[in-house]
């Protein structure tokens, strides 16, 4: 039976390599906490930090490795170079580096079954003389070498593989029964996630609004307009960001990101989220009858749009009353409202040709095309 060594319940041991600090709320021991909520949270390095930085998972017993899961992204900020060594205290070795743009990475021996992993995993296989490595091994070292211009960040970790043959029998059981105990509870949970699937699925067929929790700022808890990633994770709406920037400025501060007080910089600012903003405006068009979409400050799901009713929405071109040849550009309004263009002004003639009332050059004025 395959079990991931970086489960809570196995107790291993995570620590960072050399001076490397990791970020407020984003410690290295998140990847193997007990709450899932400060799991999801992931690791990252405190911002003056640059690759490479390293950490290591010691394990409690020698255990066999099959393959290693990494999550590459932490909000804003993403890890694309990893090396990753294994073996015993006395002899680590590295037995895997990749390169990649993608957000999770599969390293693995031949005889893993990728089957499970989809188009969005970067798949590497260990190296051909990482095998006396990878079998009774006591750690595993996982080097960020390069960032996506950010800091190094690990959103998640899993170590799989079986308990070595050379752990007494007894010691390997009592491993396995607590493992398989204290997954059973899992299987509940996914039952009731798929009554929750079901219950969705019933909510979306008899069209009952409900807005995902993602679509949500996380400071107003309003519907996003145009989504932003914050360098702390966040998701916000690009008008909270001009407000909190604005709100900065008048205290004497430089614009930072609201939940870390952290200032921006070309590396750490906020990001448009394309993806989000397509999900936001799907949902949005989907129920455009809804009361509360159609009460929403913005356009899609509220209307139908075609380009052809915009464009008669246009305000007609202005032309020139005296020459009728000037359209818009060098225009000017008469205090009678009719116009003339630069030329046709300059004339000695105060008179207007339309309605023949004389006025005084000082009360003409520019039209501009947006009036």
């Amino acid at each position: 039976m395959l079990i991931n060594v970086c489960d809570p319940i196995i107790n291993a041991n995570i620590k960072l390599d050399g001076n490397c600090i990791s970020r407020e709320d984003y410690a290295v021991e998140n990847l193997i906490s007990s709450n899932e909520s400060v799991r999801k949270r992931g690791f990252l390095c405190e911002t003056f930090i640059r690759p490479p930085i390293s950490l290591t998972v010691s394990f409690p017993f020698v255990f066999d490795i099959r393959y290693v899961v990494i999550g590459t992204r932490v909000g804003g900020q993403k890890s694309s170079g990893f090396q990753v060594s294994s073996g015993r205290n006395d002899n680590v070795q590295k037995i895997c580096s990749i390169i990649t743009e993608k957000e999770s990475i599969v390293f693995h021996d031949n005889n893993t079954d990728l089957s499970t992993f989809g188009n969005d995993y970067e798949i590497c296989c260990f190296n051909i003389s990482a095998s006396r490595c990878i079998r009774s091994a006591e750690k595993l070292s996982v080097r960020i070498f390069k960032t996506a211009n950010s800091i190094p960040a690990i959103s998640k970790l899993e170590i799989w593989g079986k308990i070595s043959f050379s752990v007494p029998k007894e010691i390997r059981q009592a491993i396995i029964s607590n493992w398989v105990e204290n997954k059973n509870p899992k299987k509940e949970k996914l039952q009731i996630t798929h009554v929750q699937s079901v219950t969705e699925k019933y909510a979306e067929k008899n069209n009952i609004f409900k807005i995902c929790d993602d679509f949500l700022d996380s400071i107003t808890f309003e519907v996003m307009n145009f989504p932003m990633v914050l360098p702390s994770g966040k998701y916000v709406d690009i008008s909270t960001i001009e407000k909190c920037s604005e709100n900065d400025s008048m205290y004497g501060r430089m614009p930072c990101d609201p939940f870390t007080g952290i200032s921006y910089t070309e590396t750490l600012k906020p990001l448009s989220v394309p993806e989000l903003k397509g999900r936001i405006d799907s949902f949005l068009l989907k129920h455009s009858n809804n009361e509360y979409v159609k009460s929403l400050p913005r356009v899609v799901g509220k209307r139908s749009f075609s380009f052809y009713t915009e464009r008669q929405a246009k305000t007609a071109k202005v032309q020139c009353n005296t020459c009728n040849n000037c359209y818009n550009n060098n225009m000017y309004c008469l205090p009678c409202k009719h116009y003339q263009c630069k030329n046709c002004l300059q004339t000695m003639i105060i008179e207007c040709k339309i309605c023949h009332k004389n006025f005084n050059r000082s009360q003409v004025e520019k039209h501009h095309e947006n009036q």
